[in-house]
């Protein structure tokens, strides 16, 4: 909700004198059947209109499209309105949740020779005429759930790989086998590819899943794939220690085979550096993360 009201914010102007000079063409005086069709028709987003005197005392029913409620005559509404705003003729409100739809809105206030016509947008259809959010769509919808069940896979396999290498390591501890290199860097192995398929899937739900706007959230985030990228580095440093350890017990022979491991994780670490100096000097938004987790 915080991104909807900071992206109407941003864009308040524009809505504003669309609304108001739709108002105005439709030289709106009362409410009536004949007026309330209109402004259905021309703002689809329009959730509710009442009427009420110069008092700001509701003097009609709320109309909702194919709907009407009359509890509601004689409520005042005069906690909507900033009289001292009103010298213009019309006066926004602060996006709010609205009481009658639990929905985030916008009420408008628009003088009439007989009083005021109050107007209550929802936000969200509002931002979605104007292209400044996504708009939701059977696809979306679609695409949302098959991204909620890969970003919960990976959550729960992340998760499932972390405890798997506790429980090996406990298996080893308290086994009657003795203590040994695998016994000891394995798990950290399991450890760290487990954080990194967990990060992944976090990312994967907060970025595709959860909702989000097109000017808020950005398309390309570098801290995700720095995160994951540092994740699988450090495993494979991990398993290239443990081969060397292995080599210089056993067989001396085979370290060749280790030095082309270590050579090729040189060349991922150069081409990883290559890509965080040119990610810092692009000035993508969020890199100022980056620091720390090479940190």
């Amino acid at each position: 909700m915080q991104n909807l009201v900071s992206v109407y914010e941003a864009n308040a102007p524009l809505i504003q004198r669309f609304i108001i000079a739709s108002i105005r063409k439709l030289n709106l005086n009362a409410l009536n059947e004949t007026s309330n069709r209109r402004l259905f028709d021309v703002f689809p987003n329009l959730e509710l209109l009442y009427e009420c005197d110069e008092g700001f005392v509701q003097i009609s029913p709320n109309y909702a499209p194919g709907m009407s409620d009359s509890s509601v005559v004689g409520a005042d509404r005069s906690y909507l309105v900033d009289e001292s705003a009103l010298a213009s003729g019309y006066y926004f409100h602060d996006p709010y949740i609205s009481t009658t739809t639990g929905k985030m809105c916008v009420t408008v206030v628009y003088a009439t020779k007989l009083g005021y016509i109050f107007l209550d947008f929802r936000l969200r259809g509002l931002l979605e005429r104007f292209d400044l959010i996504e708009k939701r769509s059977g696809f979306r919808r679609i695409s949302r759930y098959a991204y909620a069940m890969i970003g919960g896979g990976l959550l729960f396999f992340g998760l499932f790989v972390v405890l798997y290498g506790f429980y090996s390591f406990g298996t080893y501890l308290f086994g009657k086998e003795g203590l040994s290199l695998d016994v000891v860097f394995k798990p950290v192995i399991a450890l760290t590819l487990g954080l990194a398929v967990f990060d992944l899937g976090k990312t994967i739900y907060e970025q595709e899943v959860l909702p989000k706007t097109q000017h808020v959230q950005d398309s390309f985030n570098p801290k995700t794939l720095l995160n994951f990228s540092v994740s699988i580095i450090i495993a494979l440093l991990i398993e290239a220690l443990l081969v060397v350890f292995k080599i210089s017990i056993s067989d001396y022979r085979d370290l060749p085979y280790a030095a082309t491991l270590i050579g090729a994780l040189s060349a991922l670490l150069l081409v990883f550096s290559i890509f965080v100096y040119l990610v810092k000097r692009s000035g993508v938004k969020g890199v100022e993360h980056l620091e720390n987790g090479v940190q």
